[in-house]
């Protein structure tokens, strides 16, 4: 746990004031257990899972490395969790106002995730297929363009927002925020790749 996530978590708890931090939190929490589990269930090992200011960041085990099919699955598992969770509490519907919270909270995590956005899981996604498909190199930089044009885009909406919005400023934080992590997260570093081939799908 980094200092810079105990500081956002201090200052996201002083601006909850309706009490929504702790179901974000189990939301959070509930995908990053999906992302263990599968990658557990695939053979892959864990070395580390990390909380900083941008999200969590779970290490693999280079010892106990996963297959392409193995890692697509591990991507996916956190979003589909927050997605089935959120349908449950949806159709269910015995939570009142809670049970909703929930499912939106869910919801919105899930989607928020699939955006083609370096480090996101839509972005991981992203680069895992086209590595399997162009030069390296040539993905990353393919990530990396996308993910600062879908960036930009959100970040443009969040001023939009702002101004029009009655000072609404969530969309713009999380752009801000995107931007930070595509800036301190680096592309992993494949065993046996080099950075002119393209990966073998097996």
């Amino acid at each position: 746990m980094t200092g810079g996530f105990c500081l956002a978590a201090a200052a996201l708890f002083y601006l909850d004031t309706e009490n929504i931090l702790p179901w974000a939190l189990l939301a959070c929490a509930l995908h990053e257990s999906g992302h263990y589990a599968v990658t557990r269930l695939a053979g892959g090992g864990v070395a580390y899972f990390r909380l900083t200011a941008v999200g969590g960041d779970l290490g693999l085990d280079p010892a106990r490395p996963l297959g392409y099919a193995g890692e697509m699955a591990a991507i996916l598992a956190g979003p589909t969790v927050n997605l089935l969770c959120a349908s449950l509490c949806a159709r269910l519907g015995g939570g009142g106002e809670t049970g909703l919270l929930f499912a939106g909270l869910n919801l919105a995590l899930g989607c928020f995730n699939l955006l083609p956005i370096w480090p996101l899981d839509g972005g991981r996604l992203l680069l895992l297929i086209l590595t399997g498909l162009i030069p390296i190199h040539w993905a990353e930089r393919t990530v990396r363009g996308c993910s600062a044009l879908a960036a930009g885009l959100l970040l443009t909406g969040g001023l939009r927002l702002l101004g029009d919005g009655g000072g609404n400023f969530t969309l713009l934080l999380a752009a801000l925020w995107l931007l930070a992590g595509m800036l301190q997260r680096r592309f992993p570093k494949r065993k046996g790749q080099k950075s002119g081939r393209k990966r073998d799908f097996l």
